[in-house]
C-alpha cells in the first residue's frame, strides 16, 4: 500500500471522530437554501421508507438483483479511478437501516446530486459533508442510514460510501417503472461536494471523476445513458431540488463518451405528472416531509383554516405556524399537522386510534377529509 493510499484510508476510517471538530450538521438540521441535501433529516431523504415497512426476508429472490459489490468496485478501477472504501461500505446492516434490505428491486437509474452545503466554494473543505453522509442521517429508529452511494470531494478524489440499498433521493415523482417516493429503492445516488443553490462551482476533477462514477454504475447495472438523471429530474417538483446546477444532456454526454457510446441530442426527461385543477384535490403521495409543491399548498392553506375556525382546538395557528401558506412542507406544516392530531385525538375514541397507529407528522386521509379536502393518490 502506497503512503498516499495509506493516508487515504486512515482519513475514511477516522470519519466519525471528525464530526466532532468540523462542526458538520447532523440529522435533524434545518435544510439550507442550498436545495441539495446537505443536513436534512432522514425523514426529508427517506422517501416512502421512513416508517419501517414490513421486510422480505432475503430468500424471497433466488438471486439478488442488486450488483455485486466487488463488481462495483472493479468496474470504477476499470475507468481508471482509485475509489476510496469507506468503512462499511459493504455492511448489510445499513441496507436494514434504510428498511430496504430483502426488497428485491433492482437499480433502475442513476442520480446526480450535489451536495447544497450553501458554503461558497472558496471556504469549502475538500469532504465538508462526508462525515454527514456516512454518519449524520438516522432513521426513525435512531440507526444509521448512509446518505449516498458515491461521493466526489472537491480535488475529485472518489468515495464509496455504500454499495447497498440505501437512502439519497427523497419523495418524487414516478419514472422508469419506479412509483412516486420511491425511487431509493431503484437508484444509485452520486454526491458531488458543492455549494448547490444553482451555483456552477464543480471543479474539473470532480466533473471527471462523476462521469466515470456514474458510467461504472450504469455498466454494473445494465443500463444505457437514458437512465442518468438530475436530482431535480426526479425531486424538483415534489421537494424543489434544483441539483445539480449542470443540464443532464451534459452529463449525458459526458458519460456516454466515457461508456464509449453515441447519447441521442435531447433526450428527454421522463414527464412529470399534472396537477389535478380541482383545488380541492390533495395528493396523498406527495404528503411528505420535504416536499414542494401545490397540493401541499393545498393543504396548508386548508389545515390552517381548520385550525382557526375551531375554537375548541384551542390551537394558536400563527405562532405554530408563522410563515403560513408556503408550499413547502418543512417543520412548520410538520408540527401543524401534528398539533391538529393531538387535539382531535383527546376528542374521540377513533380519533386516538390514528393518533397511535398513524404517521404523525403528514396526514392520513381522515385528515384531509376532515379539513375540507378530497385525497386522491
Amino acid at each position: 500500500m502506497t503512503a498516499r493510499r495509506l493516508s487515504k484510508t486512515m482519513a475514511a476510517a477516522g470519519l466519525a471522530v471528525m464530526v466532532s471538530v468540523t462542526g458538520l450538521s447532523t440529522a435533524g438540521a434545518v435544510a439550507p437554501t442550498g436545495a441539495g441535501h446537505f443536513g436534512e433529516d432522514g425523514e426529508a431523504i427517506a422517501g416512502d421508507y421512513w416508517d419501517a415497512p414490513p421486510q422480505l426476508s432475503p430468500r424471497a429472490w433466488t438471486t439478488n438483483p442488486w450488483p455485486a459489490h466487488s463488481s462495483v468496485v472493479a468496474q470504477l478501477r476499470s475507468h481508471g479511478l482509485d475509489p476510496i472504501l469507506v468503512p462499511g461500505y459493504d455492511d448489510p446492516k445499513f441496507e436494514r437501516n434504510a428498511f430496504l434490505a430483502g426488497s428485491g428491486t433492482s437499480v433502475n437509474a442513476v442520480m446526480m446530486h450535489d451536495t447544497g452545503t450553501s458554503v461558497p466554494a472558496s471556504r469549502l473543505n475538500n469532504t465538508h459533508s462526508l462525515n454527514w453522509i456516512t454518519y449524520g442521517v438516522k432513521n426513525s429508529r435512531g440507526q444509521t442510514v448512509r446518505a449516498s452511494h458515491f461521493y466526489v470531494a472537491r480535488d475529485g478524489s472518489v468515495y464509496v460510501v455504500y454499495l447497498g440499498r440505501t437512502w439519497h433521493a427523497g419523495a418524487g415523482d414516478s419514472m422508469f417503472g419506479v412509483p412516486s417516493n420511491k425511487m431509493n429503492g431503484y437508484s444509485y445516488g452520486i454526491e458531488i461536494e458543492s455549494q448547490g443553490g444553482g451555483v456552477k462551482d464543480l471543479t474539473a476533477a470532480q466533473i471527471r471523476a462523476a462521469s466515470k462514477v456514474a458510467a461504472a454504475a450504469l455498466e454494473v447495472s445494465g443500463l444505457g445513458t437514458d437512465r442518468i438523471i438530475n436530482h431535480k429530474t426526479y425531486a424538483g417538483r415534489l421537494q424543489g431540488k434544483v441539483d445539480t446546477s449542470y443540464p443532464r444532456s451534459m452529463w449525458q454526454d459526458l458519460i456516454g463518451a466515457e461508456m464509449g457510446v453515441a447519447v441521442a441530442p435531447g433526450t428527454p426527461a421522463p414527464p412529470t405528472p399534472p396537477v389535478s385543477p380541482n383545488p380541492r384535490h390533495i395528493s396523498m403521495a406527495l404528503m411528505n416531509v420535504g416536499e414542494s409543491s401545490e397540493y401541499v399548498r393545498r393543504y396548508q392553506k386548508a389545515l390552517r383554516k381548520y385550525g382557526k375556525s375551531k375554537k375548541s382546538l384551542r390551537i394558536n395557528v400563527n405562532k405554530v405556524n408563522p410563515s403560513k401558506v408556503t408550499g413547502y412542507y418543512g417543520s412548520e406544516t410538520k408540527k401543524l399537522t401534528r398539533e391538529v392530531k393531538k387535539k382531535l385525538a383527546r376528542s374521540s375514541t377513533k380519533w386516538q386510534k390514528q393518533w397511535i397507529n398513524k404517521p404523525r407528522n403528514t396526514p392520513s386521509k381522515k385528515l384531509i377529509k376532515k379539513i375540507g379536502r378530497i385525497p386522491i393518490a
